[in-house]
């Protein structure tokens, strides 16, 4: 991998992180300014990828992209959450266990696995550890095994490690099986004794909770089966479910591996001095945006200090992952990511309790200011609200009834705010990826 430095120039010479749902799409669709937006930053040869925490194959979702916006993308421009599984050669020739929707089994190769067998395919060996549906039942009880049946079951390898790349469209039958091969060791036909510990180990991309589809509230992502999946497993065993590693946005080696091709996409080489991450979601995009920017200031201080520059990628409950030569950075600047949030997605200001009460705030500062010109003083509402400013036209203000938002303070989490967590704030929010876009540029121009 190359070697990424960040210099002193005072010219912006920016990188670009851009979410793909809720941000480019919506519900498969383009918004209708993300054409004209990606093509800004394509004509003014400004590098970006698109980091989705998405498991499509590449060349698929390159083609679609490619289709959709009409521009010649290549593998470089797209970062899927287990991409970085590619650097997991220790797993690659291990019998794994792949839970995923049909149309993620062709990634599975990509990423470098040679042995694996998907939730599916281990039903069709073993068809009783599939039980839950009823006429299911009655099939299983008046039919025996067939004879290929009988013979896959006595030759089975045991299964040697679990990669989850996203939600199952059976939950129910997928949260069992896993289960089953956690309590025995990777063997269906093995009688169960103790529970294992350490229990197999386990890959995971892409805890997304929810993710920004066509519907009017966002749809339950990977993140939601994974809780499903650790909630059954504590119960059971009365043990933590550990990760062997975890990956995708807001995990860094996800951003460390995107920096890396933003890098390569870079006109004559130029070395990229600040990154931007474009995305809607502040518990994912905006968080993993903090956590890049928190781990590149580290290194610099370390660099600094002429002490060792490893540092932990921080994936995982058990190690890290750590993608090579990425903590060889020489850092000599103070702020190297900006994040911004737009409001087309899973974040929308008008469900978030503490953007209407800056609005109420703002307009009170506004009457008080009307009537007290004279003063020359007002009060700084960012030290009352820890909620972004949204950078919008005057047109577009927030429609609210006083009534209302005073009703809805009397119910118990009648709106919804991601910004508890101070790694959630964007360090700008605007309405759309087109602003983003023009931010952007307009500071590239400095």
């Amino acid at each position: 991998m190359q070697h990424l430095e960040i210099t002193t120039d005072h010219f912006v010479n920016p990188g670009v992180f851009i979410d793909i749902d809720g941000v480019v799409l919506q519900g498969g669709k383009p918004f209708p300014w993300s054409k004209e937006a990606i093509h800004a930053l394509w004509n003014n040869d400004i590098p970006f990828v698109f980091v989705t925490n998405g498991t499509y194959c590449s060349a698929v979702l390159v083609e679609n992209l490619t289709k959709i916006l009409e521009l010649p993308f290549t593998s470089d421009h797209v970062v899927v959450a287990p991409s970085p599984c590619t650097a997991l050669t220790d797993f690659h020739d291990k019998h794994v266990l792949v839970c995923c929707q049909e149309d993620s089994h062709g990634l599975v190769p990509e990423l470098g696995f040679s042995n694996y067998l998907t939730v599916e395919e281990l039903v069709e060996i073993f068809p009783d550890l599939d039980y839950v549906d009823h006429n299911r039942r009655k099939y299983l009880l008046s039919t025996p095994l067939s004879d290929e049946q009988k013979k896959a079951q006595e030759e089975f390898r045991p299964i040697e490690a679990i990669l989850l790349l996203g939600e199952p469209i059976h939950w129910e039958c997928s949260l069992q099986i896993l289960i089953d091969i956690l309590m025995t060791s990777g063997d269906p036909r093995a009688k169960f004794k103790f529970v294992p510990s350490p229990h197999l180990p386990i890959i995971a991309a892409n805890k997304d909770l929810t993710f920004k589809g066509a519907a009017a509230l966002p749809r339950f992502g990977h993140g939601a089966f994974l809780e499903c999946l650790e909630s059954l497993y504590k119960k059971i065993t009365k043990n933590e479910l550990e990760y062997e590693e975890l990956m995708g946005k807001p995990y860094l080696v996800t951003y460390e591996y995107a920096a890396e091709q933003i890098q390569r996409l870079s006109k004559n080489g130029a070395k990229i001095n600040k990154f931007f991450m474009i995305g809607d979601n502040p518990e994912v995009d905006v968080k993993g945006a903090s956590i890049f920017k928190e781990h590149l200031h580290s290194l610099e201080a370390k660099s600094s200090r002429r002490s060792s520059r490893h540092a932990s990628c921080a994936t995982s409950r058990r190690h890290s992952l750590v993608v090579p030569d990425f903590s060889e950075f020489e850092f000599r600047q103070t702020k190297h990511v900006e994040s911004i949030l737009v409001c087309t997605g899973v974040y929308n200001p008008s469900n978030d309790l503490m953007v209407h009460l800056r609005s109420l705030f703002d307009s009170k500062i506004c009457l008080d200011s009307n009537n007290n010109q004279a003063d020359g003083e007002h009060l700084n509402e960012s030290n009352y609200f820890n909620v972004p400013i949204i950078k919008t036209d005057s047109s577009n203000q927030f429609d609210f009834d006083t009534n209302e938002l005073r009703n809805a303070l009397s119910r118990k989490n009648s709106f919804i705010s991601y910004f508890d967590d101070h790694q959630n704030m964007p360090d700008l929010t605007v309405d759309n990826l087109k602003d983003a876009v023009e931010h952007i540029i307009k500071v590239s121009r400095v």
